[in-house]
């Protein structure tokens, strides 16, 4: 069976997830991905068809064998990993053309600092991926379970920066949020990965501080290359020297934490992060956690038919 171990980010928008998934994408072994959202729909699809193969004991296909959930969502993950694999290729040839083909091939020296590559090298075995779509916070039971050796990053960011970024979302081409909505945005992806960085243990999920992006970036991504089990590419800072789809809204963040201090959604917001701030994930995969996680999975798929 091929060694499948690609990154997923989660964790709220707007807290860094572009410049990591770019940063992490110019390693030599890692491939960068846009945001996907469909990889989070097939692990949705894939657990609701093993329960459609299952439903009828003996008289359905699945459960006739009893085959198991774990390995139906495995076998979903190989075939995903297999379309990532075919897109890259593909996506290799539409930005470089033919002479990515030549084992030979390198970057022009005049690129070689460019920020934003999805391969610097035809010698790059680029044999993972990673995943920056921030959806993946309400999705990584089952990603986990179709992934098993997937390992997650939670970039975590103060409630009300990212609440000011989401109300100028309009600015990068998304719908913008009023603030009270984008505190309830950061409200349910930032206890959806805390609750899956101490389910799955800090093994699998490294706590990523949005600030420690701009104040220390190369003992951070240090840090992220060791958790990984990768060599550090100074590469990686590469993205690090400019903002990556900045929302430009410095000037706001300030006024807007004044306006919010007595706000009720805020104040909620705030003692979510003081908890999470308070109890990272241990190296001990707490099983309560998980099940919440699983939980909320769970629910989110209640009441849902593919056919």
């Amino acid at each position: 069976m091929k060694d499948i171990r690609p990154i997923f980010i989660i964790g709220a928008p707007r807290s860094g997830t572009s410049v990591t998934t770019w940063a992490l994408g110019q390693h030599p072994n890692i491939q960068p991905m846009p945001e996907t959202a469909w990889i989070a729909s097939m692990a949705v699809g894939a657990y609701l068809s093993h329960g459609k193969g299952s439903e009828r004991g003996r008289f359905s296909h699945l459960s006739n064998v009893e085959f198991p959930l774990p390995s139906f969502m495995a076998r979903i993950g190989e075939a995903v990993d297999a379309v990532v694999q075919d897109a890259f290729a593909e996506r290799c040839l539409r930005f470089y053309g033919d002479a990515v083909r030549n084992p030979g091939w390198r970057l022009p020296a005049n690129r070689q600092d460019a920020p934003m590559q999805i391969k610097r090298a035809a010698s790059d075995p680029k044999q993972r991926w990673i995943d920056g779509t921030p959806l993946n916070s309400f999705y990584t039971w089952a990603l986990a379970e179709m992934f098993p050796q997937a390992v997650f990053i939670h970039n975590l960011r103060r409630p009300h920066e990212v609440a000011t970024s989401l109300e100028s979302f309009d600015k990068v081409g998304a719908a913008p949020q009023a603030l009270e909505q984008g505190l309830e945005t950061w409200i349910a992806h930032t206890e959806n990965a805390w609750y899956a960085e101490r389910g799955l243990g800090s093994r699998r999920v490294f706590r990523l501080r949005f600030n420690r992006i701009a104040e220390e970036p190369e003992q951070l991504f240090r840090e992220v290359s060791d958790f990984l089990g990768e060599e550090f590419s100074p590469d990686c800072l590469l993205p690090l020297r400019n903002k990556v789809n900045s929302s430009q809204v410095e000037d706001k963040r300030g006024k807007n934490l004044e306006l919010l201090r007595e706000n009720v959604v805020f104040r909620r917001a705030q003692e979510v992060y003081d908890i999470v701030d308070r109890q990272p994930g241990s190296d001990a995969a707490d099983e309560l956690s998980l099940q919440v996680v699983r939980q909320r999975f769970l629910d989110h798929c209640h009441d849902r038919a593919l056919i």
